[in-house]
């Protein structure tokens, strides 16, 4: 059994090349993901599959294609 990977808000928009705030934004409106306030310290986690699947949303809507 293989264990998905998890990343930070901030790694993951690293990695996408967007601000934090972009990629929540787009997690609530593509997937209805609503990431939770968390304390000072420590860190609200996003799975890889997630991550992969704003990115296609976001790659077919400026391609111009239809998505779900």
């Amino acid at each position: 059994m293989m264990l998905e990977k998890h990343y930070s808000l901030s790694e993951a928009a690293r990695i996408m090349g967007v601000d934090g705030r972009a990629l929540q934004c787009w997690l609530r409106q593509d997937l209805g993901i609503i990431l939770p306030r968390v304390r000072h310290g420590t860190k609200a986690m996003i799975r890889e599959r997630d991550i992969e699947r704003v990115l296609e949303i976001r790659r077919d809507a400026r391609g111009g294609r239809m998505h779900r």
